[in-house]
């Protein structure tokens, strides 16, 4: 059985990728750490940036099989970054070019100078939310609208216009309860719906990668 640690801007961000990879490997009892924030702690962007340049980061690789960095795209050009975390992202940059650009971004803080990325590539996987993590829940309240279910701004929005019906209530703060309540529905049906959204998609097939070869 993976195992497997996050690293990630929030709480939110936690429970919606662990009921992913619930759905994708179909067990619920996949041992998941929480890595950052750690449990009852606040998260933000700057924290997992610098999480990605520390020893901890180094450390956590020795006691889970696999480390997740998950981070919006969003942040990377917000003003509230410091000049050295942020990402020329221009906006004629499709999905997988934008992600290919974060990662890249992200290797430069974990490598270091000894190459630390590249001895452990394999086991570190990118979770790279575009525009926002919330793009993510399109597929589950829109899969057979493909255009809404493959949105990349605008995302929350979309989830509240159909929220209040679907699940009794809005998402304009960062409820946990509100998160786990939306994503638990990933534990059933993400092989089904992943392939709507382009993020998703590219996150699900990197883990279903693992799936995969541990079936070999």
């Amino acid at each position: 059985m993976h195992s497997f640690g996050l690293v990630t801007e929030g709480p939110t961000d936690q429970v919606v990728i662990e009921n992913i990879l619930y759905g994708i490997f179909k067990n619920p009892d996949l041992p998941i750490t929480r890595l950052q924030p750690a449990p009852d702690k606040p998260g933000n962007w700057v924290k997992v940036f610098d999480y990605c340049c520390s020893d901890e980061f180094r450390a956590a690789i020795g006691f889970n099989d696999y480390l997740i960095v998950q981070v919006d795209t969003d942040v990377l050009i917000s003003e509230q970054l410091p000049e050295k975390y942020k990402v020329e992202l221009s906006s004629n940059l499709s999905v997988e070019e934008i992600i290919e650009k974060v990662i890249d971004f992200l290797i430069s803080l974990i490598d270091g100078e000894d190459g630390f990325f590249e001895e452990f590539k394999e086991r570190i996987i990118f979770g790279v939310s575009v525009h926002q993590l919330e793009c993510w829940l399109l597929p589950i309240y829109f899969s057979n609208r493909k255009t809404t279910a493959s949105k990349i701004t605008g995302c929350k929005d979309a989830l509240n216009r159909i929220l209040k019906q679907k699940e009794g209530f809005y998402i304009d703060a960062k409820d946990l309860k509100y998160y786990s309540k939306m994503s638990i529905h990933f534990k059933k049906k993400i092989r089904q719906i992943y392939h709507l959204n382009p993020s998703l998609k590219v996150f699900c097939e990197r883990i279903m990668e693992i799936d995969k070869d541990s079936e070999v």
